[in-house]
C-alpha cells in the first residue's frame, strides 16, 4: 500500500533545482519560511505536502502546507507563494516528523490535517483554495420556496453575461447567447489569476522537474525505504 515520505538529508545533482531551502510568502508578500523538506507519495512520486521552517516568521516553528495551495510566486522566481493565512497556518495541527516513520501514525495525522484544510477554520473547495460560502437561507426556507420559484424560473430567460459579466469577459471572447445556445470561445489564459475560480494554482517550471526526478530515482528511493521494503517482502511472500 502506498504511504508518503521525506526527502530528508538526500542530496540531488547540482543542475536541478532543490525545492528545499526555498522561500515561501504568503499572498501579501510576507515571508512565511523557508521550506525544509517534501513529502512525497512513495508510490506517485508526486509531492504531497511542503515542510516549512518559519525562521521565526510565525508562532509556529516548523509546519506543514499543501502542494495545492502553492504556486509560483510571481514576484521572485526562485521563489512560492501561498494563498493560506497566518492564522490557518498556526491554527493547523502541529507536524511532528516522526509521524512518517509509521504509516499508521501518518494516515491518522493526515485524516486530520486534511480535515482542517478542507472544512476548517472555513470550507475550502477540495483541491482549490477557494472559499465554499454557505447559503444564508436555511434548508426549510429552500424548500418551502421550491416550487415558486420553480413556477417563476420558467419565465425567466437568463443572460449568461449578465450574471458575471467582467468574470466571463476576462477569460471568454464571446459570453453573448446565439440563438438557443450559449457559444463561449476561451482566450488563451497567460496568469493563473485571470483564469477561472478554483483551478489548480500554477507550478514553477522547476518544481515539475523536481518531481520527475523523484520518479527517476523511484526505485533507489523505494529500495532506502524500510516501508517500502517490507511491502516488497510481503508481496513476494
Amino acid at each position: 500500500m502506498a504511504h508518503c515520505g521525506g526527502m530528508g538529508n538526500q542530496r540531488i545533482p547540482e543542475d536541478l533545482h532543490d525545492i528545499r531551502g526555498t522561500i515561501v510568502r504568503g499572498s501579501e508578500g510576507q515571508k512565511l519560511g523557508k521550506v525544509n523538506d517534501v513529502i512525497f507519495d512513495h508510490d506517485t512520486m508526486e509531492i504531497r505536502y511542503l515542510v516549512v521552517d518559519s525562521d521565526g516568521s510565525l508562532e509556529v516553528g516548523t509546519f506543514l502546507l499543501p502542494a495545492d495551495s502553492i504556486s509560483a510566486d510571481r514576484k521572485h522566481n526562485s521563489g512560492l507563494s501561498t494563498s493560506a493565512s497566518k492564522q490557518q497556518i498556526e491554527n493547523a495541527p502541529e507536524y511532528d516528523k516522526k509521524s512518517l516513520r509509521s504509516k499508521a501514525d501518518w494516515d491518522k495525522y493526515e485524516k486530520e490535517f486534511k480535515q482542517y484544510w478542507e472544512e476548517d477554520p472555513v470550507m475550502h473547495m477540495k483541491g482549490s483554495d477557494r472559499v465554499i460560502t454557505p447559503p444564508e437561507e436555511r434548508v426549510s426556507d429552500q424548500a418551502s420556496s421550491a416550487g415558486e420559484t420553480s413556477h417563476r424560473s420558467s419565465d425567466l430567460e437568463i443572460n449568461p453575461a449578465e450574471l458575471f459579466p467582467e468574470r466571463m469577459t476576462n477569460v471568454f471572447s464571446d459570453p453573448e447567447p446565439s440563438g438557443s445556445k450559449v457559444t463561449l470561445r476561451p482566450r488563451s489564459v497567460a496568469r493563473a489569476e485571470d483564469a477561472a475560480s478554483g483551478v489548480t494554482l500554477l507550478k514553477p517550471r522547476w518544481w515539475d522537474a523536481f518531481e520527475n526526478y523523484l520518479n527517476r530515482k523511484k526505485s533507489d528511493i523505494q529500495s532506502h525505504c524500510p516501508q517500502c521494503a517490507s511491502q516488497q517482502q510481503r508481496d513476494a511472500a
